[in-house]
């Protein structure tokens, strides 16, 4: 119990690397006395506080500056929000202030991966999250609702947020859950390969410039199905229901309203602008969607109880502990999964057809282990480290988000500056997955930086010793992606069954292939040639 417990809090104060030699911890001074020249975290971070410049002097333009560069004519106007940031970047260096307005806090952004490190490290049991404020706002003021102060999911808070995690952790995160959804995501992406031998050209073999439209539809009946345990029937050549069309049409708002609504200058606290109208609007359909398939699935149950022993679904589970969390929980991995899912593999793709010597060595990996026809299993989807290698580095070139946010659990010194309690931070990791400091070759898709073995010739690109703080592409912590889990397996079965049957091509340019507002979305015309194995 004792080595537990310095473990513990060697894990929770040694928050730098190499901290065993600058500073001790608690533990460490009872059982070495003569060490106590050395500083423990709390010390360390008082010493740090008390020598940083005031919070005062950090950079940034004015609210008038902010006001007046997102209105018509200004510099920001109309402009993705990682423009922005470069843009500020340029002018006022690596941390600076975005002063908060009609209600919402000021934001600092950080671009230094040691102030992350540090946000991450002091964050607590409960990690507090910026940027979802419209979320929260709309459950709240939502009338007739079962949305409460315990009843956010991943908009609360606190302990609240806390509750919620605990309940909801070990059914989506465990592994032999996630598994039972190999043999339908499998049916799902079988569909999708039909789908695209019927839209594509039978001339040129290109399917048509919004195929978009088609990865989107793939995302949805994947995550669609694990969150409400239901088919809705995006990929089959019939007739949309009108419940499938209008959540399909009414999810995809999430990302720009978020942007719209919590980093843009917005008063839709006091007055429903338009973009707010949007946003409630979509979201009413969505929670009114979900609720009627949760209750179906409910009478589905009580008219016809799972045999004794037989694997339940991932909503069964959560409805057996809580049917309003489980409602929730549907609506926020929906809100949350689909985008993200489409974007990457949009990227993944991207990345594929342009590579064709790459996408040739994810396939001998493909058929080497699973075969061109075999269905995927846990067994032979265990050695497959080139098809995660080909997903992260997609993911580096076009990541989803520009970073991660927190609220600083911590009065800090972050780059030098006393960074309150309470403030936002911006942590622009991603935005740093471009530049030579951190990845040789960084325009280069080059998986092969991702192995744990280096290969011959590939020393010089490696990622093995890369800072840890800025790839994080789902997120740190117990504040991580909830739905990571199925994220990975949906990905990684769709692009392995592409890649079994087909060579993929796009001959046409990729510059600005994403537009990035909260959340990255591509805007190419992906017009992909899609040539049958033989």
């Amino acid at each position: 119990m004792l080595a537990k417990n310095v473990l513990r809090l060697r894990h929770s104060y040694n928050i730098f690397k190499g901290a065993s030699k600058q500073y001790t911890t608690a533990a460490e001074e009872v059982k070495n006395p003569q060490r106590r020249v050395e500083k423990s975290l709390p010390e360390t971070l008082e010493t740090e506080w008390q020598e940083a410049k005031p919070y005062e002097n950090l950079p940034g333009p004015t609210k008038f500056q902010l006001v007046r560069g997102f209105l018509k004519g200004g510099e920001f106007h109309g402009k993705p929000f990682d423009a922005v940031m470069r843009i500020c970047r340029q002018r006022y260096g690596d941390i600076y202030l975005l002063p908060g307005m009609f209600g919402l806090p000021t934001n600092l952004v950080t671009f230094n991966l040691s102030d992350h490190e540090k946000v991450f490290r002091t964050e607590g049991s409960y990690p507090a999250r910026p940027g979802l404020e419209a979320v929260t706002h709309y459950r709240l003021s939502r009338k007739n609702s079962m949305y409460t102060d315990e009843y956010l999911g991943v908009a609360g808070s606190g302990e609240n947020w806390g509750k919620f995690r605990h309940m909801v952790n070990p059914v989506i995160m465990q592994h032999k859950n996630t598994k039972l959804y190999i043999e339908p995501l499998q049916k799902i992406n079988a569909e999708f390969i039909e789908r695209i031998r019927q839209q594509r050209d039978p001339q040129t073999l290109e399917v048509p410039s919004n195929f978009i439209y088609d990865i989107n539809r793939l995302s949805m009946e994947s995550v669609a199905h694990i969150a409400l345990d239901k088919r809705m029937g995006l990929l089959q050549n019939q007739p949309l229901s009108e419940e499938a069309k209008a959540l399909f049409d009414n999810l995809f708002t999430f990302g720009d309203a978020i942007y719209e609504l919590g980093i843009q200058p917005s008063i839709y606290r006091y007055i429903k602008t338009p973009a707010y109208k949007r946003f409630e609007k979509a979201m009413d359909v969505v929670y009114e969607i979900c609720n009627k398939y949760v209750r179906e699935t409910l009478e589905r149950l009580e008219a016809n109880p799972n045999p004794a022993g037989e694997e339940k679904s991932i909503l069964e589970k959560l409805l057996k502990l809580d049917r309003k969390m489980a409602i929730i929980t549907a609506i926020d991995l929906l809100m949350g999964g689909v985008e993200i899912t489409s974007t990457v593999l949009s990227a993944i793709f991207i990345c594929l057809a342009k590579a064709p010597e790459k996408q040739e060595k994810l396939r001998q990996e493909i058929l080497t282990n699973i075969g061109n026809a075999n269905d995927f299993t846990i067994e032979n989807m265990a050695n497959l480290p080139y098809l995660r290698a080909c997903i992260k580095e997609a993911l580096r070139i076009y990541p989803v988000v520009f970073g991660n946010i927190r609220i600083s659990a911590k009065d800090l010194s972050l780059s030098g500056y006393q960074i309150p309690k309470g403030t936002n931070v911006f942590m622009a990791s991603n935005m740093l997955l471009h530049e030579e400091k951190y990845f040789s070759n960084p325009l280069e898709f080059i998986p092969e930086r991702w192995l744990r073995s280096v290969e011959p010739g590939m020393e010089t690109v490696s990622a093995r010793n890369i800072n840890p703080f800025i790839f994080l592409p789902f997120g740190f912590g117990p504040r991580s992606c909830l739905g990571k889990r199925i994220v990975d397996m949906e990905l990684e079965i769709t692009v392995a069954n592409i890649v079994r049957n087909f060579t993929m091509e796009y001959h046409y340019p990729t510059d600005n292939a994403f537009r990035t507002y909260f959340m990255n979305t591509c805007i190419l015309p992906l017009k992909f040639k899609f040539i049958d194995l033989k």
